[in-house]
């Protein structure tokens, strides 16, 4: 799955990031992410962080209810 920056900001609030080495969530307001080459930016604390977790290093899965 991939999330671009022309994605709407509601449609992006379904999902959420999480890393496959730990299966812990990444923190932040996702802006783009990449499943396959497992890079991502995020708003976090007022400020764009861009981060890669190497091919095959996040998921984007849907937000629970």
């Amino acid at each position: 799955m991939k999330l671009e920056s022309w994605h709407s900001s509601e449609d992006k609030r379904r999902w959420k990031i999480v890393r496959t080495d730990n299966y812990t969530d990444v923190p932040g307001e996702i802006v783009t992410a990449d499943e396959t080459t497992g890079e991502c930016s995020l708003h976090v604390g007022g400020e764009t962080k861009t981060l890669s977790f190497g091919p095959g290093g996040i998921r984007i899965v849907g937000r629970g209810r």
